[in-house]
């Protein structure tokens, strides 16, 4: 399913409108929380979409790997309660 078609049926643009609009976070911040919740999903074509948009907010190559860091390590750690 396209992107279109998605968007003309559950509105999703509306939605991700919505949501980073600037409220009780800004934007950059909202930015920087999107690729740690990319990281932690492990979806390769969501980290190198939400890095984009990181260094457009204006996050540095080092606070972007800082983040991916901190998202890394709450992926791994989820991953301990399989250990008898």
């Amino acid at each position: 399913m396209n992107q279109k078609k998605i968007d003309q049926e559950i509105g999703f643009f509306d939605l991700h409108d919505k949501i980073f609009a600037e409220n009780h976070l800004d934007e950059k911040t909202k930015r920087l929380i999107a690729l740690g919740s990319a990281v932690a999903m492990d979806c390769n074509e969501c980290v190198a979409h939400h890095k984009d948009f990181a260094r457009k907010a204006g996050f540095t190559d080092d606070e972007i790997n800082e983040a991916i860091t901190v998202a890394a390590l709450i992926r791994f750690g989820s991953g301990l309660k399989y250990i008898d």
